[in-house]
């Protein structure tokens, strides 16, 4: 089940927006939920890297299993997150479309183990996609400074 889909055209370089991606520090700064990553593999950036995600929601937080699956540096990255109720497979691609425009795809998808989850992840994709909107115009402006 597709869980957000963003495809827009942001200022910057796709290596501007990738450094703010791939860095931890960074991802704290462009999203207000990500608490860190723990890292269980040597590479933090690779295809196969293992870590934990820790996500802060409303005072609680919330560690899920993520691996990389596909990594292209400056261009690609797609993680499966691994949770008791499916996999959450997400992917982010940047294409330059001029000197200092880059398109940027967005894409995350839900495998449910049961119909219940997917009804209630149904029932919060508005919710969702709002919040990763303006996660994604922040990104914009973190890229622009």
């Amino acid at each position: 089940m597709e869980l957000y889909t963003y495809d827009e055209r942001i200022k910057g370089t796709p290596e501007q927006i990738f450094a703010v991606v791939n860095d931890d520090d960074k991802l704290k700064e462009w999203s207000p939920i990500f608490a860190g990553n723990i890292y269980n593999t040597k590479d933090k950036r690779a295809v196969g890297t293992k870590f934990r995600t820790m996500m802060k929601v409303l005072n609680k937080t919330y560690q899920f299993r993520s691996t990389i699956t596909e990594y292209e540096e400056n261009r690609f990255i797609e993680v499966k997150t691994t949770l008791k109720q499916g996999i959450i497979t997400s992917s982010f691609r940047l294409e330059p479309e001029g000197p200092e425009e880059t398109r940027v795809q967005v894409e995350s998808h839900f495998d449910a183990e049961s119909r219940r989850y997917a009804l209630i992840l149904k029932g919060a994709r508005p919710i969702v996609k709002q919040v990763l909107d303006n996660q994604m115009k922040k990104l914009e402006t973190i890229t622009a400074n």
